[in-house]
């Protein structure tokens, strides 16, 4: 089974919710706290990282599992979205954008890649 087009189906829609993901959290940032908004940016997360999964990206998966975790707390209203989350949280967007784009490239995620995740999940937590 050919899996090429459905992997850049999934490169084309990953970036539509990142974009997505964007505006929203921007828009928190901006002072509009609704939980809809809140949900979008899960859910935008929780498609990039379950799509992702099924091509075994798994840099992807591991990064993006992580800050869903922090989304769905955010979502049961157990954290928070203030502007020091969102100062994270917008340069999460940020790496799993690149994780992505190297991901559509075939190229590795170097050490100076997989540290910037893991400095940005240690601020997560």
């Amino acid at each position: 089974m050919n899996l090429d087009g459905a992997l850049q189906t999934f490169f084309a829609e990953a970036e539509d919710l990142l974009n997505s993901m964007e505006a929203a959290l921007l828009r928190l940032d901006e002072g509009e706290k609704d939980m809809e908004t809140i949900n979008e940016i899960f859910r935008a997360a929780h498609t990039i990282k379950g799509s992702a999964g099924l091509f075994g990206l798994n840099d992807i998966v591991s990064f993006t599992h992580i800050v869903e975790n922090v989304l769905d707390r955010a979502r049961d209203e157990k954290i928070t979205v203030s502007g020091d989350l969102l100062s994270i949280l917008l340069p999460c967007r940020d790496h799993i954008a690149v994780l992505v784009e190297n991901a559509m490239h075939e190229r590795a995620n170097d050490e100076a890649c997989l540290a910037q995740g893991q400095t940005l999940l240690n601020a997560l937590k």
